[in-house]
């Protein structure tokens, strides 16, 4: 490649290299991609993340979090925010509930916003504390139906405060044959943000649509957060809806082809399998019914096939949702309510223990309707998107609220510890927990989601709380994470750290984490070790010149064959300038590897950018930056012709390695790094 792009923020050294890690000879593996001062990672719960509160008002927030230190102990505080008039909370973990490195827990929680606080004590008097800002216990409902349940840029749809949020991505595109295509399979890592007026309501909501309004309007009067999620589909009529529930794929009328994936079915039976599992969910609002009226389809008909699509979404999904059907049948062509299919909404909301429920009366609104065949908030004109959103808040009464049960999740899985590097085709365990209701023999299996956050692929069944854990042989290089997830019904399972898939290695890395730091007059060095039943026993090592090693202290695995573990010891500062700490890792088969490297840089630290050892002697030189700047690399010799050079921030904790894609010879170069807030060059001599 002729040039490499990184994001720096998340890379801010707590340990320091210095100019002599040039020579250190060997190879060096990645860590997690945490900050390396980050001794204590929450992957559950995530920031605005929102979970449905039961009858009560009280909902079970599943935590996950990731210690990288042995503490003392370890509190949890749960602080009411915004307005959250309940009393805080707060849960105290001893170090025999932290040793494995994997803390879980239950917390739960009233109605509100809260802000949640992890903090871990040593015994040499430091603190370490990480904070998730923003967690709200309230509503969370799955929008579901067709395009004017969907929504549509331009309309006039407006923000929503902060009370309402959203998961801001689709997973569809239009293809070129004007179909809409979304795969059918497990959703990715969600992020929540605060719900927009130009923001997607996963996974095929395009706007806030008049959503975002009806989540205020909820919010006002119930002092409550609001989650949207919404899986309604263009164009879609209810024998489409039937044929995707029964197994086939749905005929697009407009278009003259398939939908594929048993679509638009596919996408409400996964948001519930996975959303309901992580946020519960009050109900289904299903706003649907123009396109039937247009096609002057039967009321048996319309009330059989819904029917059918209710009853198949709860039988694969294996979850009971309540669903509330609005009245909704006209359009811009059929500007009075089409009684077939009126009706049939009407007795779909009555069948006698079907867990069904009456919606409002959309017909009334805005007939008639503007020339998109939608609902709109016009200009100086009818705000047809706000008349939706009070129907619905008047029909999503308190009354209404006292007969739905929402469903709420029985138990959590947590993803435990997993190695820092594998290599396609390997195999490693990686330990789980459960919290809540379940039995502990419950099948899950484990999948793979790439850098992204997407969806990646499987990599094998288990249960016992141990998953043997089959890397893909076809998977490509990369930053990846797992989620162990309840098989049947799905349950999702918290995410792992990241870890990294690299097909140059054999060895699999089963340090996921290492660090040292001063404290006190001592260096504190603490790691972390992935399950392994062959680890006997580990050498920790020094160096001040980065060659020759010495031993500081011997440790023997401790119950490394079925949990991972964090160690750590304390080396008096002698004070050297630096020093740099490796682990020999001895196995019960009498072989000998080392872990990454991790230095102390107490003084002298080389500036941000710069270039270092210079000269270069072994075609391979060095760059630390705590900066925030996004940077881009490249390499020129004095005539201007750029040499491709390749960048890993994966070998050396902390510091950037740059080498040539192919040897240079001797000379001067210049390596140009632009950066966002302009571009600096160096000379630089290969010797």
């Amino acid at each position: 490649m002729t040039g490499s792009t990184f994001k720096t923020g998340s890379r801010v050294l707590f340990t320091r290299l210095c100019r002599r890690i040039s020579l250190l000879l060997f190879a060096f593996s990645a860590l997690r991609s945490e900050p390396t001062n980050a001794q204590i990672i929450v992957t559950s719960p995530v920031n605005n993340q929102v979970f449905q509160r039961n009858s009560a008002g009280i909902a079970t927030i599943p935590l996950t979090a990731y210690i990288y230190t042995p503490y003392t102990r370890v509190e949890v505080d749960l602080i009411p925010i915004e307005g959250n008039t309940h009393i805080p909370k707060q849960w105290v973990f001893e170090a025999s509930e932290t040793e494995q490195g994997f803390l879980t827990a239950a917390l739960k929680a009233e109605t509100g916003w809260y802000r949640l606080t992890l903090r871990g004590y040593t015994t040499y008097g430091i603190v370490d504390t990480t904070i998730v800002n923003r967690i709200g216990i309230g509503e969370v409902f799955l929008v579901a139906g067709n395009s004017n349940a969907m929504g549509l840029p331009g309309l006039g749809a407006k923000n929503a405060s902060d009370q309402v949020v959203s998961y801001n991505a689709v997973n569809k595109i239009l293809n070129r044959d004007n179909i809409t295509v979304a795969p059918n399979e497990p959703p990715g890592l969600p992020v929540f943000n605060q719900l927009n007026n130009e923001n997607s309501i996963f996974p095929t909501g395009e706007t806030s649509w008049y959503w975002g309004e009806l989540g205020d309007m909820i919010n006002k009067r119930l002092n409550t957060p609001v989650l949207f999620l919404n899986a309604a589909w263009a164009a879609a009529n209810s024998e489409n809806y039937r044929d995707a529930a029964s197994g086939k794929d749905a005929f697009n009328l407009y278009v003259g082809k398939h939908w594929p994936n048993r679509q638009p079915y596919s996408n409400i039976v996964n948001t519930i399998r996975y959303f309901n599992s992580m946020l519960g969910m009050r109900a289904v609002l299903w706003s649907h019914g123009e396109n039937d009226a247009q096609l002057g389809f039967k009321e048996e008909d319309y009330f059989n096939n819904i029917r059918t699509l209710i009853a198949s979404s709860r039988k694969d999904s294996g979850y009971n949702i309540p669903w509330i059907i609005a009245g909704n049948s006209a359009s811009n062509t059929i500007k009075d309510p089409y009684l077939p299919v009126t009706r049939a909404q009407k007795r779909l909301a009555e069948i006698d223990n079907f867990n069904t429920f009456h919606g409002p009366d959309l017909d009334t609104i805005q007939i008639p309707r503007p020339s998109s065949g939608h609902f709109e908030n016009v200009t100086g004109g009818i705000q047809g998107l706000t008349q939706a959103a009070s129907a619905w808040n008047r029909s999503l009464s308190d009354s209404l609220f006292r007969q739905i049960t929402p469903s709420v999740p029985a138990y959590a899985v947590h993803t435990g510890i997993v190695p820092s590097t594998v290599f396609p085709g390997c195999s490693f365990i990686l330990p789980y927990e459960i919290t809540g209701k379940a039995s502990d023999t419950i099948a899950v299996h484990a999948e793979l989601l790439d850098h992204e956050g997407k969806f990646a692929g499987y990599a094998g069944p288990g249960r016992e709380k141990l998953m043997q854990i089959k890397v893909p042989n076809d998977l490509k290089n990369g930053q990846y994470r797992i989620r162990i997830t309840g098989s049947a019904p799905i349950v999702a399972g918290s995410v792992s750290a990241p870890f990294f898939v690299d097909n140059t290695f054999r060895k699999i890395e089963y340090v996921h984490s290492i660090s040292a730091r001063p404290v006190d007059g001592n260096i504190q060095i603490s790691w972390v070790v992935a399950v392994n039943p062959k680890l006997s026993r580990m050498v920790l090592q020094k160096t001040t010149d980065g060659e020759n090693y010495s031993d500081v202290a011997h440790f023997d695995a401790i119950d490394n064959a079925k949990h991972s573990r964090v160690y750590g010891f304390q080396d008096p500062d002698t004070g050297e300038n630096s020093i740099f700490y490796r682990l020999q890792i001895h196995y019960t088969t009498g072989e000998a590897v080392f872990s990454p490297v991790v230095a102390v840089f107490q003084k002298d630290a080389p500036p941000d950018f710069l270039l270092f050892p210079n000269p270069v002697t072994r075609q391979q030189f060095y760059m630390r930056t705590e900066s925030q700047d996004n940077f881009r690399c490249s390499l020129y010799d004095l005539r201007g012709k750029e040499h491709p050079i390749q960048i890993s921030d994966r070998e050396v904790i902390g510091l950037f390695v740059l080498r040539p894609a192919l040897p240079l010879p001797a000379g001067n170069y210049l390596l140009r790094i632009e950066k966002d807030s302009g571009i600096t060059t160096q000379m630089i001599l290969f010797e």
